[in-house]
């Protein structure tokens, strides 16, 4: 534990009404340790995210370029680079949000209250009906469709989706739909639940250690 923070926390603690006892300052020291723990990983896998979607952005658009037909080629692309630049900036602009917030013990509580908020709200979009089932679905649709088109050739639209097409890629959307809904999840739980839980629990113990000193008064 860094030497000047228990410094601080100790000082403070002799300015503060009602002061606190060793007990409740190891408590908040430890919380404040904890919080910045998990905060910690939360900003490494935003990092993660946005590097790894960013790579296999460029390396897929690069791919669909030097394999596509111009016959569709562009307006592809366009699709291409508008899909993958809507959802990095979507993690960028949230990780932008947790990198300013800094857990300090002067401002313990106010700061645990916003990065959760932050936090939570990237989760809940990541494990909402419309990530699940619109966006997750999406991504592999398009995927497959490119490989249709790449095979296709210049062949005009009608002969590149016939019937017996649509129903292959109904099928294989359907299984693996299946397939990847479920590790999306798990990845959230992973990479940014279980430490957005961790960090619920820090603000848990520090409301807990405020009602116990509100009620020694």
């Amino acid at each position: 534990m860094d030497f000047n923070e228990i410094k601080k926390t100790w000082k403070n603690s002799m300015n503060a009404e009602p002061k606190l006892n060793k007990e409740e300052i190891e408590g908040k020291l430890k919380i404040h340790k904890d919080s910045n723990t998990a905060l910690n990983k939360v900003k490494r896998n935003y990092l993660i995210e946005i590097y790894f979607g960013g790579i296999l952005g460029l390396f897929f658009i690069f791919w669909m370029y030097i394999n596509l037909s111009d016959r569709y080629k562009y307006a592809l692309l366009i699709i291409a680079v508008l899909f993958f630049g809507v959802i990095i900036s979507f993690t960028w602009r949230n990780y932008v949000k947790v990198r300013k917030t800094i857990i300090s013990s002067e401002q313990l509580k106010p700061a645990l209250i916003k990065i959760i908020y932050d936090i939570e709200r990237y989760v809940d979009f990541n494990t909402s009906n419309f990530s699940k089932y619109l966006i997750m679905p999406f991504a592999i649709f398009f995927g497959m469709v490119i490989g249709i088109f790449i095979d296709a050739g210049n062949q005009p639209l009608s002969e590149i989706f016939t019937s017996i097409e649509v129903l292959k890629i109904a099928f294989v959307l359907t299984v693996l739909s299946v397939l990847f809904i479920p590790f999306s999840q798990f990845m959230t739980r992973k990479m940014y639940k279980q430490h957005l839980d961790e960090l619920k629990q820090c603000l848990k113990e520090f409301e807990d250690m405020e009602d116990e000193n509100n009620d020694s008064l």
